[in-house]
């Protein structure tokens, strides 16, 4: 957890200092469209689209993973009631 933080801030840090350091304008030319830019903007802007992709890919993952530990829970409550249960039933059977 702390170790994605820290390669996070970074990865942030690294793109506020060339950002700062490349104030270069750039034009941009796309199909039709035709865009004028500055370097820092540019490079912003691929940051947020690759994180936006990243956070995109991980998400099946992680949707995965927690339906699968909401299940282990259901199933460890469960386990722990039939305990009870069991516990109950074997105190009865020893009076």
């Amino acid at each position: 957890m702390y170790l994605s933080l820290i390669i996070t801030f970074l990865l942030l840090l690294g793109i506020i200092v060339a950002s700062i350091q490349n104030i270069i304008s750039l034009d941009l030319k796309f199909f039709t469209w035709k865009l004028q830019l500055s370097l820092a903007a540019v490079m912003f802007y691929s940051a947020l689209i690759g994180a936006a992709i990243v956070a995109i890919l991980t998400l099946p993952k992680l949707v995965s993973k927690y339906l699968k530990i909401r299940g282990l829970k259901k199933e460890i409550d469960e386990l722990k009631r039939k305990t009870f249960e069991l516990e109950k039933q074997q105190e009865e059977k020893s009076y």
